[in-house]
């Protein structure tokens, strides 16, 4: 099954994430500061990150995740564009406000992997 990394402390909104990319057929692995990206399996496909947290919110974590050919998706309450423009050029694909993210998920989802509707 193809999983999805969550970079999320927020534990409701981990849960939710969580629940919506579940919904859609995918697994679901929480990942912190110490996860060692060398252990990303193959069959990942996704990170959502939450950039509001100081620990994850690097243009460092990003760049690492897009070297590993990952698509990453940062989530913010509040999006500015200073901060969106220095970590699209890290390589962070999307970045979407925390209020919005649950309902996009499933229409996400289908953007970047069409072929894995269920």
């Amino acid at each position: 099954m193809n999983k999805i990394l969550l970079f999320v402390k927020d534990f409701e909104l981990g849960t939710k994430i969580s629940s919506a990319c579940i919904d859609s057929g995918y697994s679901i692995e929480f990942s912190d500061e110490n996860t060692d990206p060398n252990l990303f399996k193959n069959n990942t496909l996704l990170v959502f990150v939450d950039l509001d947290e100081k620990v994850f919110s690097s243009v460092g974590l990003v760049s690492e995740l897009k070297r590993r050919d990952l698509k990453v998706v940062g989530i913010m309450k509040k999006i500015k564009n200073q901060e969106r423009s220095k970590l699209q050029s890290a390589g962070c694909d999307i970045i979407f406000p925390k209020a919005s993210i649950i309902k996009n998920i499933p229409k996400l989802l289908n953007e970047f992997f069409p072929t894995n509707n269920i």
